[in-house]
């Protein structure tokens, strides 16, 4: 069962129509033997949408805002993984995103929730030291500020294209994989 989530406008426009569209494919090599087999649960219902033998739904979350204005009880505290790619890029988000996190984590009546989180380094010009971009530094510092424990799970060089004042080359950096828990 997952929960899909994004910024209302990414879900709208989207994450909505990519889950609909993998429905029709789904439906169309289903095994699912009647429409009652494992039905939706509520957490995800009334829009759930079958993928296979699971469930899955979407909900815009915006991290700045508080978590019980946009999930139900019975929504975050269905939750036993959180997994993010690619989303504190800029050193202002972390914060916010891990306040959710901790919000999250403390409604989930799972007694192990876990945080999966993707992140590239985007710090190689100015280093640890970067003011805007989020550093590994940073992350490792705002989960153990928090009492969490941190593991990485991967880590790899990247090449990454980028373009700067018309000039496009390849620069090298790194993804990581980390595995957040309380």
């Amino acid at each position: 069962q997952v929960l899909l989530t994004d910024l209302p406008t990414l879900v709208e426009n989207a994450i909505e129509s990519n889950l609909l569209r993998n429905e029709k494919i789904m439906a169309s090599t289903s095994t699912i033997s009647s429409p009652d087999e494992n039905s939706c649960p509520s957490w995800l219902a009334p829009d759930g949408i079958r993928l296979g033998k699971g469930w899955a739904n979407c909900t815009p979350l915006d991290w700045t805002v508080p978590l019980d204005e946009q999930l139900t009880k019975d929504q975050s505290s269905s939750i036993d993984f959180i997994i993010a790619s690619d989303v504190v890029f800029l050193a202002s988000m972390m914060n916010s995103l891990l306040h959710t996190v901790d919000t999250i984590f403390n409604a989930s009546s799972s007694n192990n929730p876990s945080f999966i989180l993707s992140f590239q380094r985007r710090d190689a010009k100015d280093g640890e030291g970067s003011a805007a971009f989020t550093t590994v530094d940073g992350v490792i510092a705002a989960v153990e500020e928090r009492g969490w424990s941190l593991g990485c799970l991967a880590w790899r060089p990247v090449t990454v294209r980028k373009e700067t004042e018309g000039e496009v080359a390849d620069e090298l950096s790194e993804v990581f994989v980390f595995k957040i828990k309380p």
